[in-house]
């Protein structure tokens, strides 16, 4: 016997917590507002305790990520991971072949990481174009890799952070909970702006109470993009789509 009241309930529990390659989860998708209402009221009741806020942001972020990409979202844990290591051993060391080297590292990691996602199934396809112009035998079998969302917003924000450490421009981030927030931070993380680290960071180390007229700016301003997102991108479109 099934009761209506709960009928359902375990399907919808599932589809809100697993990634569905057919329908990843975007901003302007009201599944996306409910969750961002909730993640207000969850956010409201951390205001007085800083670090227990950045965690939870992450944890909303990488749920996001995980909604948006799936498994990917690993990705981005390794990520903030090994930059905030290499970039504590560039602060800390003062061998400057030893810097130059970690330098090397995190930007072979990152670049890396990023050209095996986006272009290795280009190269395979170019490369059997080549190859059969040519007459030889050699055919790669083609891969087919999932391109994760706002991959290169948070490597590039990555060497950015890195950069600055390197040349001495900011301090390494010492605490990695913060750093994962700045490399993670949902708002911006599958579209931009890739935010400079001596901006972002320093922000979330300092503290901040709520400010009403701040809050209600950046709601006008999320209500205003959604509009030009729904009503009119979406309607253009559907004309420009067909042109």
């Amino acid at each position: 016997m099934t009761f209506p009241a709960t009928d359902g309930i375990t399907d919808r529990l599932q589809a809100l917590f697993a990634y569905d390659a057919s329908s990843p989860l975007i901003f302007s998708s009201g599944l996306f507002l409910f969750l961002f209402a909730g993640f207000l009221l969850v956010y409201s009741v951390f205001r007085r305790a800083p670090m227990a806020r950045i965690v939870y942001v992450i944890a909303f972020s990488l749920y996001f990520y995980y909604k948006s990409s799936g498994i990917y979202f690993l990705l981005l844990v390794f990520a903030a991971a090994s930059d905030f290591l290499i970039a504590r051993g560039i602060f800390r060391t003062r061998s400057k072949s030893l810097k130059r080297w970690l330098m090397v590292l995190s930007v072979a990691v990152n670049l890396g990481m990023l050209g095996y996602l986006k272009y290795t199934g280009m190269f395979i396809d170019v490369l059997n174009r080549v190859c059969g112009a040519l007459g030889f035998a050699l055919r790669l079998p083609q891969v087919d890799i999932l391109l994760p969302v706002g991959i290169s917003f948070f490597t590039f924000q990555a060497l950015g952070y890195m950069i600055d450490v390197y040349k001495g421009r900011t301090k390494a981030e010492t605490n990695l909970f913060r750093y994962a927030l700045f490399i993670s931070f949902f708002p911006q993380l599958v579209a931009g702006p890739i935010e400079r680290s001596n901006r972002l960071l320093r922000q979330l180390a300092e503290p901040h109470d709520f400010d009403f007229r701040r809050a209600r700016d950046g709601l006008l301003i999320m209500l205003l993009g959604f509009f030009e997102k729904v009503v009119i991108a979406d309607l253009a479109a559907i004309y420009v789509n067909a042109i």
